[in-house]
């Protein structure tokens, strides 16, 4: 656990300053990109942040990294199991798709009986939800850590732009467990009072470029037009430029970010 433990002190910004080669006294506008990069490369340089060879970051990592009591024997066997479950299903997205996965094609991968499997995920849709959950929650923290630095920068970042790019940077790490995220509509049965919109990745990624264009609006970036519209059309581009990306064995993904950006100027700025 020392790994984890190293992560807990982890200052992103100073890193983030000399993988950039930047410093606050020598931002330009033109270095946004870069940072940006960064900030989406630089996570991956450590051990237990987030993917570890195409994994998850897990609720266990992370209550350990914030320096959480420690789980008794039992507890940490149960978190290890659902972090196999969780890496399992994560991989065996990237192969089949969501809906192509099973759950006897999860737990072979996580070497687990279908019995533990239930222990931990009410059905298919549960631990899939689960899986966006966690990738969702990786590329807010990636945005946040974007938009932060390149204003520490002295920078006015473009927040659709950074939304987007960060977005291209974690394909970059699962293209194939993105797409399949991407292309999921959320649970076949949804319970009661679910809201779909929620749990499934592409709609829960909706809201967020939503009010990033709302903050473009407010701060004079953007044309004034129905933030949900703009939204669902930029989030329709990019669920539909990176399978088709994928498809065609590209791996040049910030070309794929710099032509979305270019599509956004066209769209939206004033």
């Amino acid at each position: 656990m020392d790994g984890v433990k190293t992560l807990a002190g982890f200052r992103r910004t100073s890193v983030l300053s000399v993988r950039s080669g930047l410093g606050p006294t020598n931002y330009s506008c033109s270095t946004e990109r870069r940072i940006i990069q960064v900030c989406v490369e630089s996570a991956d340089a450590f051990e237990h942040f987030g993917f570890q060879g195409g994994t998850l970051l897990t609720e266990h990592l992370t209550q350990t990294a914030s320096n959480v009591a420690p789980l008794r024997r039992g507890e940490r066997r149960k978190q290890h199991t659902k972090r196999r479950l969780l890496d399992a299903a994560a991989e065996t997205y990237g192969d089949v798709g969501v809906e192509g996965a099973t759950i006897s094609a999860i737990t072979e991968r996580a070497d687990v009986g279908l019995g533990t499997f239930y222990l931990h995920f009410e059905d298919k849709d549960a631990i899939a939800v689960a899986v966006s959950g966690f990738v969702l929650k990786r590329i807010e923290q990636e945005e946040s850590a974007a938009l932060e630095t390149v204003r520490s920068f002295g920078g006015s970042p473009d927040p659709l732009a950074t939304l987007a790019r960060v977005v291209c940077g974690r394909t970059t790490d699962t293209p194939g467990l993105m797409c399949a995220l991407l292309r999921w509509d959320g649970p076949s049965s949804p319970g009661e009072g679910a809201d779909v919109d929620q749990i499934a990745l592409r709609h829960a990624l909706l809201p967020r470029f939503a009010e990033r264009y709302s903050d473009g609006v407010s701060s004079g970036i953007y044309r004034m037009e129905d933030p949900t519209f703009a939204a669902t059309a930029l989030l329709g581009l990019i669920a539909n430029c990176i399978p088709a990306f994928v498809g065609q064995s590209r791996t040049d993904w910030n070309s794929l970010a710099s032509f979305l950006e270019r599509a956004m100027v066209s769209m939206f700025r004033r």
